[in-house]
Parts: C-alpha cells; sequence; structure tokens
C-alpha cells in the first residue's frame, strides 16, 4: 500500500471511530434522561450512595440521585455549550471573517483590531463574568464562551479568503461581473471550508472541557443542575470511600473529548 493510500485509510480508521464513539454518546445522553425512569434531580435518603447495581448502573450520590440518569444529563448539557458554542461563534467568525479577507482595507483592519481588543481578555473572566451576572446556567456559560470565541474562526476564514480571492476562477467571476456577495458564497467560502470545519470541531472540546473546569470550582451550572464538571466536583468529598461516584463522570467526559479529538483529527488528516 502506498503511503499516501495508507495515510488516507487511516485518517479514515480515525475520523470514523470518534463519529461512531460521539453518536453512541449522544444517544445515551439524549435517550437515557428519557427513558431511564428516574429523575436527575429527585433526592431518596433511603438510596444515599449505593454501588453500581441493576436498578443503578453507576450507583446513587450523597443524596440518593441515580448517577446513570445525572451523568448523561450532564453530558448532554456538555454537548449543547460545545455544539452551540461552535455554532455561534463559526457563523460569527465566518461573517466577520469573510468580510475583513475580502474587502481588505480600512474594513479590515477595524474587524480585526476588533478581534484584536475582545481577545486580550482572557475567555475564562467573559464566562466568570456573565455567570455571575445572569445567574450560573448552561446559557451563561455558552454567552460567555461565544464573546471571544469567534476570533479565532475569524482570523481562519479571512486568511482562507485572501488566498482564496486571488485565485483565477475569482477574477474570472469578477470580469463577468459578479458581485462581492455571489463570489464569496459561490467561489471563495466552498473553497475555504477545510480549515475552517477542522478548526470548528476542534472548538466543540474546549468549550466542553471549559464548562466542566468552571463547573468543577464552582461558577458553572447550579444544583440540582447537573453537569460533568459539577459532578466531578460533587464526588470529590467522597472520593476516598465512594470513587466511583468520580470515576463514571469521568470517564464519560474522558470519552467525549477523545471523540471530538478524534474526528478533529481525522478532518485534518483528510484535509491535508
Amino acid at each position: 500500500m502506498k503511503r499516501k493510500d495508507r495515510q488516507k485509510a487511516e485518517s479514515n480508521f480515525i475520523l470514523k471511530t470518534g463519529v461512531i464513539l460521539l453518536a453512541m454518546l449522544t444517544l445515551l445522553a439524549v435517550l437515557v434522561p428519557i427513558f431511564s425512569g428516574q429523575s436527575y434531580a429527585e433526592q431518596n435518603p433511603d438510596l444515599q450512595n449505593l454501588g453500581s447495581s441493576a436498578a443503578h448502573l453507576f450507583g446513587t450520590d450523597k443524596f440518593g440521585r441515580d448517577l446513570f440518569v445525572r451523568v448523561w444529563y450532564g453530558t448532554r448539557i456538555s454537548l449543547f455549550v460545545g455544539i452551540g458554542s461552535m455554532a455561534i461563534c463559526g457563523a460569527v467568525g465566518i461573517v466577520i471573517g469573510a468580510a475583513a479577507g475580502y474587502a481588505g482595507g480600512i474594513i479590515d483592519l477595524l474587524l480585526m483590531r476588533l478581534g484584536d481588543l475582545v481577545d486580550a481578555v482572557p475567555s475564562l473572566l467573559y464566562v466568570i463574568l456573565i455567570t455571575l451576572t445572569f445567574g450560573a446556567n448552561a446559557g451563561s456559560i455558552l454567552l460567555g464562551i461565544c464573546i471571544s470565541g469567534w476570533v479565532e474562526s475569524a482570523r481562519i476564514v479571512r486568511a482562507e479568503v485572501q488566498r482564496v480571492k486571488t485565485l483565477n476562477f475569482c477574477e474570472a467571476a469578477r470580469i463577468l461581473g459578479a458581485g462581492p456577495i455571489r463570489i464569496l458564497r459561490t467561489h471563495v467560502l466552498p473553497n475555504a471550508w477545510g480549515p475552517v470545519i477542522v478548526s470548528l470541531t476542534f472548538f466543540i472540546p474546549k468549550a466542553i472541557f471549559t464548562e466542566a473546569f468552571l463547573s468543577f470550582v464552582g461558577v458553572g451550572i447550579e444544583a440540582p443542575q447537573a453537569s460533568l464538571g459539577s459532578l466531578i466536583q460533587a464526588a470529590r468529598s467522597q472520593m476516598r470511600l465512594y470513587p466511583s461516584q468520580m470515576l463514571y463522570p469521568i470517564l464519560v467526559l474522558s470519552l467525549l473529548l477523545i471523540s471530538l479529538h478524534l474526528i478533529g483529527v481525522g478532518l485534518e488528516q483528510k484535509g491535508g
């Protein structure tokens, strides 16, 4: 097998593995809280700190809540934050980056300096300020991430648009009378998607980890809602007596991040 074919087969395997793993985790996150028959928030003092069993696959926490449901409910929140922030930041970044890259001149200068100004403040500070102002919930974390999250994708889109707009087929379209919007939509952006998609794919696990970290340190999702980070934080005091309460959310969070990383690597290798 030629080296190029071997690399292609490897990238396909990595990409398929990541997609299958992510699909499985997403299905569990969507279906388990709906069909399990257990509540993620209902407390039962008679069921405190139970181990894994047929009735409670991941056991229960110190309030008697079913950890299997809470872990997958937390996974749902993580996916919402990750995919939602990727969609919003991607849309804003594509619009701003495309406008800056195609227009050039003073528009490019103003938009990119705006990005530099927003990006000068660490993104965690935005998230913390938003959660303190509007409450610790998934929407606040999503908004905080998106305040500066669009800057990286805007820079990538700008660079790709500047590269593609000078190619012959774009020059030919301009000569034939096509307007800027049509050239961007029809010729420039379709040929600039590769690096943008890869960047946005890697953005999802960063957003998920940000939410998990904030919840772990106590400024993220508030009880009784559950996120993977808050579940890990809540189990920290029980770690020596009931280590499985921390093990299961850590394992699911790790699998979620690994699946998204595999997808990003697979797309990057295919693009290369």
